[in-house]
Formats: C-alpha cells, structure tokens, sequence
C-alpha cells in the first residue's frame, strides 16, 4: 500500500505530458519516465540518469530542463535500487553492481525508436555521478548510441573497459572540492563504504582528448557572477578535436548540480554549489548546437 501511494504521489508530482513506462528486460520490470514534444517524430532525445540513492523525478526536479519545449525528448530512467551498473570495481576485482544496466538502456531507446518517437542518431546522455559514471559507461561501451554527453561531478572509473572507439561530443562538469569524488582521482567514498576508485579529472580528460583526436587546451576564466557563492570557475576548451571536448573545472565546488541554490545541509554534506555557471544551461546549449534545434 505505501508503495502504490508513493508511486500515485509521484506521478501527479509528474508533468501531465509525461508517461510512466516500463519494460522487462534481464527478468527485471525496469522504469522509465519520457516527457515527449509536441511536433515532428522522430524527434532528438536526452537520457538523463540519476545519481545514487536518486530516481527519476528527483533527478528531473533537480536539473529543471526544458528541452522538450525545444522539440527534444526527456528520457528519465531508474536504475534497480536507485543505482546503476557504471563499470566500478570493488579492491577484490568484483564489480559493485551487476545489473544489465546498458543492455536495458539499448532496449528502452530500441523501443522508442521503433514506435517513431526516437530519433536513434540523435540520442544524448546526461548523468550526475553515479549517472555521470553510468554515462561514461555508455560512451565507452555502447558508443553507437551515444550522439554527445555531458558528464556532471564524475570521472572516470577505474575498471571501467574503454576501448578506443569514434570520438563523442562531450563536456565535464567537475569540483575540486568535491567530497565523495575526488578532483585528484582515488577511492569514491559514501560514508565508510568503498564505492571503488575513479582516475583523475585531468587524466580522465587526458583519455577523452586522446579519443576525440584533440590537440591542445586553452583555459578561460569564468566571470566571478556571485562572489558569496565561494567558488569559482575555469573552462577549458581542447582545440582541433574531431569531436567538441571541453570541461569547466569550478574551484571550490562540491558534489553538488551548479547552478541550482543549495541549503546548508546540503553544502555541509556535499560541498559548495557554484552559482557563476549553470549545468542546466551548459546542458541545454550543447545538446541544442549538436541535434541544430
């Protein structure tokens, strides 16, 4: 009973033009929400993941987007116990999690597709931490369905098999401060609980310019639009990349969605939310340049 009053709460929490959905896929029900535009079909999609401990409409409150007003489809899917399957491995080599989490992602955007809502050459992903990993995951391994992606407060898992594959649109969004993923690289830590390790945010950038056929980096200084906010930031943009690469490193930031107005608890726990860059918009601006809406 209150897990059929916590889903009806969530649905009318839901816009009216979006639909609860759901598949079987690997022996489980999995769900998903899509929020589809009025206009042509097959349309462009964004997949934004949630992070761990996270769902589908919190993850939707939380970025706020409104592609869908510009012709996109928002795809928010859930992962099996509010996680996913992003590649990390524990110290023993076991993988933390074992979900079919990729196969489930083709089978949702194969039945998308196939009802002609889904435009399968204009599917982008985005993610925050365990979603920004589980992001990763897809452009490393299922890189024929990935168009472009946006990585938020994640680096690369160590672990994480990533052949050298066709260059991917990306951009990372990451804080030096951050608490349970460090800038530097090492151990991903919730509480007392080993979540695996991940590399260096320069070494992850390292990898995708490799991939992306880069050359150089210039650095430009974000203006310092609220100085309360104890942050602020650096873009980097990779030059003669076969695919756009770039990475907004806010000094100071924590684990947290920039942008958005964070309350003390959460600064306490997660770090410094900057305010000078919004991941919304850098989110909404780059998927909009590449799918030309």
């Amino acid at each position: 009973m209150r897990f059929l009053i916590a889903a009806l709460i969530a649905m009318l929490a839901w816009p009216a033009a979006a639909q609860m959905r759901q598949i079987n896929h690997d022996g489980e029900t999995r769900r998903f929400f899509v929020e589809a535009p009025l206009g042509s079909r097959p349309a462009p999609a964004v997949i934004v993941l949630h992070g761990g401990a996270g769902n589908a409409h919190r993850m939707r409150r939380i970025t706020n987007l409104e592609l869908a007003k510009r012709g996109f489809v928002e795809i928010y899917p859930e992962g099996i116990g509010n996680r996913w399957n992003d590649g990390r491995v524990l110290s023993d080599g076991s993988q933390l999690h074992d979900a079919d989490d990729p196969g489930f992602l083709r089978a949702m955007i194969d039945e998308l597709a196939a009802e002609g809502l889904v435009d399968r050459r204009r599917v982008y992903f985005t993610g925050a931490s365990n979603g920004g990993a589980m992001t990763l995951r897809m452009v490393c391994q299922a890189p024929d369905l990935v168009a472009g992606a946006v990585v938020v407060i994640m680096n690369q898992p160590v672990g994480l098999d990533c052949p050298k594959g066709a260059p991917v649109p990306m951009i990372f969004i990451q804080g030096t401060a951050d608490p349970l993923v460090p800038f530097d690289g090492g151990p991903v830590t919730v509480g007392r609980r080993n979540r695996g390790r991940v590399l260096s945010a320069a070494e992850t950038l390292a990898q995708y310019a490799l991939r992306n056929r880069c050359g150089a980096w210039e650095e430009i200084a974000i203006t310092d639009h609220d100085p309360g906010d104890s942050t602020t930031v650096r873009h980097r943009v990779w030059r003669g990349c076969q695919a756009p690469l770039s990475q907004y490193i806010i000094d100071g930031g924590g684990h947290t969605w920039a942008g958005n107005r964070s309350r003390f608890l959460v600064e306490k726990l997660l770090g410094r939310t900057s305010r000078d860059i919004s991941a919304t918009f850098e989110i909404e601006t780059f998927f909009g340049d590449l799918a030309g809406r």
